[in-house]
């Protein structure tokens, strides 16, 4: 064995080298070249492990591997003639697409959606005209004809609730229109709703359609007079709707469960009377009471104007009494009370000569007398 540091020939079982006092290891002898391979590797793997520690990733050491290369292909090349039938092709199949969008989107304009629901909606075909006005309605939400449409064919299917949504939004654009007030009040009265048809009365923007509105419930009674204040006696008559009755009273008291029929007028004398009336459809609905208050207060009869006044005259005197319409004048010419044995005055009539007390009371129609005039004549 050599020693590994001077090279020196030790022998077997020495520890150290006699020459150079080496440490001996006891290892084979081996080649020189082989040991500075072997050096290399465990170099290779010290540096690999420090690279590890140094970056925090460790990257083992692999085989080298031979690399595969992907077959490179070539590019396809058309002939002219295989290049035309594909253009061709997509010409043909953008062709046919344009056709049908276009035919689609022609058959998908508001006008043609808004005839086929016209025509669908005269062929009977509610359901189907429906669909088309609504979607006439999603192309223009502010279409009068497709709201108007979509209502009446929610009423013509019997989906009142949809109708009237519709129907009152059509109102809103047209308020005249008495055939939208019609649809409403029909479908008002199939969902048993007077409250709304009472409302819609309110809307009613003539008479025409507050008639017709008004025909669906009972209307309360109407009196021929306002009441008020009047001098004379009157005669009020009630009246109501189409087949309809009155009931009235005149003491204050509900007509509908105390009220007496109405057969003819209610005649009212001196005094304060307040009416109150209702009527009866022939359905049994009640209307609301209709009440109105009367005043009647004779007019005070002033004192009769004689014509010429009392006095001294010459001569033969003609009297004349001024005498109000509907009431009658009395008279005497000896002082006595006329209201007993007077005389009724016809005319002007004459004084004689001498004295005399004329007396004069008028009385209307109703027995109300006027103070009475007393005065003296004197003719000579």
């Amino acid at each position: 064995m050599k020693c590994k540091k001077c090279g020196a020939e030790i022998e077997s079982k020495l520890l150290y080298c006699p020459n150079c006092g080496e440490s001996i290891q006891l290892v084979p002898d081996y080649d020189v070249l082989e040991e500075e391979l072997l050096s290399r590797v465990v170099e290779d793997k010290k540096k690999a492990k420090e690279d590890k520690f140094a970056t925090g990733v460790y990257q083992p050491v692999t085989e080298d591997k031979p690399v595969v290369k992907a077959p490179v292909k070539k590019p396809v090349r058309f002939t002219k003639k295989q290049l035309f039938i594909v253009v061709s092709g997509f010409l043909v199949i953008f062709f046919v697409l344009f056709c049908i969008i276009g035919s689609y989107m022609g058959k998908h304009t508001y006008n043609n959606v808004m005839n086929n629901a016209i025509e669908a909606e005269e062929g009977g075909q509610y359901a189907k005209a429906l669909g088309y006005y609504e979607e006439a309605y999603n192309m223009d939400t502010d279409s009068f004809e497709a709201i108007y449409g979509m209502g009446r064919m929610y009423f013509k299917v019997k989906e009142y609730k949809n109708a009237i949504q519709y129907l009152s939004e059509a109102r809103d654009l047209d308020e005249n229109n008495a055939k939208i007030y019609s649809y409403l009040l029909e479908s008002y009265s199939a969902l048993k709703d007077t409250d709304s048809i009472h409302a819609l009365a309110e809307l009613a923007p003539n008479d025409e359609i507050y008639q017709m509105i008004s025909s669906y419930f009972v209307s309360p009674p109407v009196f021929s007079e306002e009441g008020g204040e009047y001098e004379d006696d009157l005669t009020i008559y009630i009246t109501a709707g189409k087949d309809c009755q009155i009931f009235y009273t005149t003491n204050g008291k509900n007509p509908i469960t105390s009220g007496k029929l109405y057969t003819k007028g209610i005649t009212l004398k001196e005094g304060t009377i307040e009416i109150k009336a209702v009527a009866l459809g022939p359905d049994g609905d009640y209307s609301d009471i209709a009440s109105q208050k009367y005043t009647v207060k004779y007019a005070a009869l002033s004192t009769p104007e004689v014509s010429p006044e009392p006095g001294n005259y010459s001569g033969q005197q003609t009297i004349t009494i001024n005498v109000p319409d509907g009431c009658t004048a009395y008279y005497t010419v000896d002082g006595t009370d006329p209201s007993d044995l007077g005389i009724v005055y016809n005319g002007p009539f004459t004084l004689n000569s001498g004295s005399c007390v004329l007396s004069v009371v008028i009385v209307d129609s109703k027995g109300n007398e006027s103070p009475l005039f007393m005065g003296g004549y004197f003719i000579n």
